[in-house]
């Protein structure tokens, strides 16, 4: 497969850089059941990628397994250039952001939107008990005016639309300047003036700034325009191609790793996927 590209802003060089993450090897089981297996892939510093594959293929799992919360039982996790089990885990937390769409963040009634961005700095769910300097406070604001919720600074957290919150989620795990941010199905159940929204505002944090992106995703039109890194993984949870979206996102990789005849359109830079309804009658007579 062609050799990949980080997202670089004019200028900037990955030369003698770690990467950004690597799997050697991977396996990972719950209960006697393999989730992931025999997965070897490398993020590049300041490259978007991607996770994508079906429910249950343990795109999420691999995620945590990234960020350090979960362990693999085979193999080994490097992170911003040291091996998992070998370095503070704290230490690379602090160089990390991870923003989980599905997880519950029980934060404070009372907080307003710059109080959730404030609490990255101390990784709570609560300011009330912490001493916000007067630098974090202004950078605070400033992350949530480049997230567009300036405006929105002092409105109370739980009264924002479920994408502005997501677009605050996404500033708190920012506040900190990571090298890394983890994102999992970050648009997932957003109408699609938000999604486009939140991923514009991706798109643009990345060119302003200089972290690695891996999000998760199983719908291509999620995909940042910049991703220039895919692994694509399978219902078994295997691996069935990595690459650029280019060589990976072809109907015979994405029908592979679906099981079911999908046809990829690449349209000004966005993939979409879709079923020709003909074939339903079929897919449904045989599941």
């Amino acid at each position: 497969m062609r050799r990949r590209k980080a997202n670089l802003r004019h200028g900037e060089s990955t030369e003698g850089m770690p990467a950004a993450m690597t799997l050697s090897n991977i396996r990972f089981m719950r209960e006697k059941r393999v989730i992931l297996d025999e997965l070897n892939w490398t993020v590049a510093p300041r490259e978007i990628a991607a996770v994508v594959g079906p429910n249950g293929c343990g795109k999420s799992t691999l995620l945590r397994l990234i960020a350090g919360y979960l362990w693999p039982v085979k193999g080994s996790v490097s992170l911003l250039g040291h091996r998992l089990g070998e370095y503070p885990i704290s230490d690379l937390r602090e160089r990390t952001g991870i923003v989980e769409a599905t997880a519950v963040y029980p934060f404070d009634d009372t907080m307003t939107a710059l109080d959730v961005v404030c609490s990255g700095y101390f990784s709570t769910l609560t300011i009330s008990y912490v001493r916000p300097t007067r630098d974090q406070w202004e950078h605070s604001r400033h992350v949530l005016e480049q997230v567009a919720l300036g405006d929105h600074a002092k409105q109370p957290f739980l009264t924002l639309s479920t994408g502005q919150r997501m677009r605050a989620l996404i500033a708190r795990a920012l506040v900190k300047k990571p090298e890394l941010v983890l994102l999992d199905e970050p648009t997932a159940g957003l109408d699609l003036p938000a999604r486009e929204t939140v991923l514009a505002t991706l798109q643009r944090l990345h060119e302003t700034g200089s972290p690695s992106i891996v999000t998760v995703t199983h719908h291509l039109e999620e995909l940042l325009p910049g991703t220039s890194n895919v692994l694509l993984l399978g219902a078994n949870g295997m691996m069935v191609a990595t690459g650029s979206p280019r060589d990976v996102l072809t109907d015979k990789h994405m029908t592979s790793a679906y099981r079911w005849p999908i046809q990829v359109v690449c349209r000004h830079g966005r993939y979409h996927a879709h079923v020709d309804p003909q074939s339903w009658p079929e897919l449904l007579a045989s599941r």
